[in-house]
């Protein structure tokens, strides 16, 4: 589209057709939100919320109340990543930060360290659904036979999950060893994981230091909106509203010392995706993404991290070649 960034799923599959429940997991502070960071029992409250919101609503009718809850999670998990990784494209364009490398890694490191940065049991879950999703992706893809896409501006389904496993693990690797096994994570890539967390931490604070707004000066109030979702997709919509996600993440904008106003809208597209969108200067987030996240779940998401991992490669050295 002109004027916009890149869907972060822009290369799915079409909407498949089972609304579940929405989004909770943007209500996670720290980094992201002003203020201590919530603790687990606030954000699963927040979940709570959203669930509520929602559990009369026909589409989830006969759903056992633990399935919604789970597909809930993972939902809003994943649509908090994703607003997260258009944010990145948005201050990447606003502030004209430099960009080494490509820049839908940058904006996923973006996502992922700011994540790890509200540092609960409950956001380390939703960095691990993020991957999860991407897994499930790549699994969907290979068996519908969907040809693999080199020149994508995106990373391959499979090293975008890997790429956020690893910036976790690099963070904390006592504290995510469990996780790296479960993927078959070998040990030398753990140790240079380490670096790859501190590379995109340390980037990311240094590019955004001179654009933080002192703790003295007055938060900007941005515009978010809710636009009025169509058919089943309205179940997005009130459990957006219930849990505050566009607030949430509104607000952690606002830290930040933008050159043009900033703002979200959550509306119904007619097809999946999430951009940055440069002429307006917003980020327009579908509902039908959400849909798409909440079916991916149901495709898969009782399988384990282990069950969709491939198994722990082996990549000898070359000899003229370089890594």
């Amino acid at each position: 589209m002109q004027g916009s960034r890149t869907s972060v799923i822009a290369r799915l599959p079409r909407p498949w057709s089972w609304a579940a429940a929405p989004l909770l997991v943007a209500l996670a502070g720290g980094a992201l939100w002003a203020g201590p960071p919530p603790d687990s029992a606030d954000c699963e409250q927040r979940l709570e919320l959203a669930v509520a919101a929602i559990s009369n609503h026909p589409s989830v009718k006969g759903v056992p109340a633990a399935k919604i809850r789970a597909t809930t999670e993972f939902t809003l998990g994943n649509s908090l990543f994703a607003l997260l990784h258009e944010m990145a494209h948005g201050l990447i364009s606003d502030l004209g930060l430099p960009v080494l490398g490509r820049e839908e890694d940058a904006a996923d490191a973006f996502a992922t360290v700011a994540i790890l940065e509200m540092k609960s049991e409950f956001t380390h879950r939703v960095l691990v659904n993020a991957a999860k999703s991407w897994m499930i992706i790549d699994r969907r893809s290979r068996e519908s036979g969907e040809p693999m896409v080199f020149y994508d501006a995106h990373g391959l389904d499979l090293q975008r999950a890997y790429n956020i496993i690893c910036l976790m693990v690099g963070s904390d690797p006592d504290q995510f060893d469990d996780l790296a096994n479960e993927v078959n994570m070998p040990e030398d890539r753990r140790g240079t994981c380490q670096g790859d967390y501190s590379n995109a931490s340390w980037s990311w604070s240094k590019a955004l230091a001179s654009y933080l707004r002192p703790p003295e000066e007055e938060r900007v109030n941005y515009q978010f909106v809710y636009g009025k979702a169509e058919r089943s997709l309205d179940i997005f919509e009130q459990a957006f509203r219930a849990a505050g996600m566009l607030e949430r993440v509104t607000n952690y904008a606002s830290k930040y010392a933008w050159r043009k106003p900033f703002a979200i809208e959550a509306r119904t597209c007619g097809d999946s995706g999430a951009q940055w969108e440069l002429q307006e200067h917003k980020i327009d987030f579908c509902y039908e993404l959400a849909n798409e996240f909440a079916s991916l779940y149901k495709a898969h998401g009782d399988d384990t991290l282990m069950s969709l991992s491939p198994p722990q490669g082996y990549r000898p050295s070359v000899p003229l070649g370089f890594r």
